[in-house]
């Protein structure tokens, strides 16, 4: 496809967004110009640092993170709305994005957030970049939410993963998704290795996380033993990640039969899970891979169908 400005959308889902990276790289190594840009949840997080000129620092920062790093930036604090307070993990974004207003962007950009209290999806297009980040990524029951003007904000994949109707596409511009939500792909099971003493140490450094998990899901398990009809499930986190991955999937379909954009780049749901953001440089070089090879298609559906 012949290299033009793009107005580009970013999908939500965890660490998955750290394809974004490796797309947008994608992207412009072939030419391709993005002059507005718009995400959701990770997405958003991708979108802005690009937008603010800091997306090569958050790369480096990213791909420099072992599980163990991961572990110590997630403040866990379970409580009636979140798990994780996330102010370890956004006080090292502002690092890259200061105080930095979206109206002061470059380009323009949007966040999607949703208000659970007035049952509204919130487009941030003006204000506190870092504020929108932080509203859009907000995960129910994992992530605390944002108050903000009476609102009470949580994850825009709640009310729309793939917000392609809030980026701006002036004439001319071809509207390009990357969308990190797509069905289930087959994975073969790797060969055994053995196991090194730094994965050892992630390993026992994860079981933090995990043990705090166990504890919420036995309570939340002692809260309905005495239900005869329940059936035993391995607890409230698989119930809700594996609701949520749903629901976005589902929600992304809905968005894509009323849109169609003019490049789409479908990664699977289980390419990565949530909070794999230890895997940085494989999900970025995943990104990076398929991005190429879904130009490569358009370029090739495009010049059939001119013959």
């Amino acid at each position: 496809m012949k290299p033009a400005n793009i107005s580009l959308v970013l999908s939500s889902g965890g660490a998955r967004g750290l394809v974004h990276i490796g797309a947008i790289q994608a992207l412009e190594e072939a030419g391709f110009r993005i002059t507005a840009i718009a995400g959701t949840s990770m997405g958003s997080l991708v979108a802005g640092m690009y937008a603010c000129g800091s997306l090569d620092d958050y790369r480096t920062f990213m791909t420099g993170l072992t599980r163990l790093d991961v572990i110590r930036l997630m403040d866990l604090a379970v409580s009636k709305t979140g798990i994780i307070k996330g102010e370890k993990v956004f006080s090292e974004m502002k690092r890259f994005i200061g105080n930095t207003r979206i109206e002061d962007l470059p380009i323009p950009f949007a966040a999607v957030a949703a208000d659970i209290h007035n049952h509204t999806e919130v487009v941030f297009r003006e204000g506190d970049l870092l504020t929108a980040i932080r509203a859009s990524s907000a995960i129910p029951s994992v992530l605390t939410p944002v108050t903000k003007d009476g609102a009470l904000l949580v994850d825009g994949g709640v009310v729309n993963p793939l917000p392609m109707e809030h980026v701006a596409v002036p004439k001319g511009n071809l509207l390009v998704a990357v969308n990190v939500n797509a069905p289930h792909k087959v994975k073969t099971k790797p060969a055994k290795k053995e196991t090194t003493p730094e994965e050892t140490n992630e390993a026992a450094a994860e079981s933090v996380i995990e043990k705090a998990k166990h504890l919420i899901n036995k309570k939340w398990n002692s809260m309905t033993s005495g239900d005869p009809e329940r059936t035993p499930v391995s607890g409230i986190f698989t119930i809700v990640h594996n609701s949520f991955e749903l629901m976005q999937h589902k929600l992304t379909l809905n968005a894509l039969e009323k849109q169609t954009p003019d490049i789409l780049l479908n990664i699977p749901v289980n390419a990565a899970d949530t909070f794999d953001f230890y895997r940085a440089k494989e999900l970025i070089t995943l990104g990076y891979k398929e991005m190429k090879a879904e130009l490569a298609r358009s370029e090739k559906q495009r010049r059939l169908k001119q013959a």
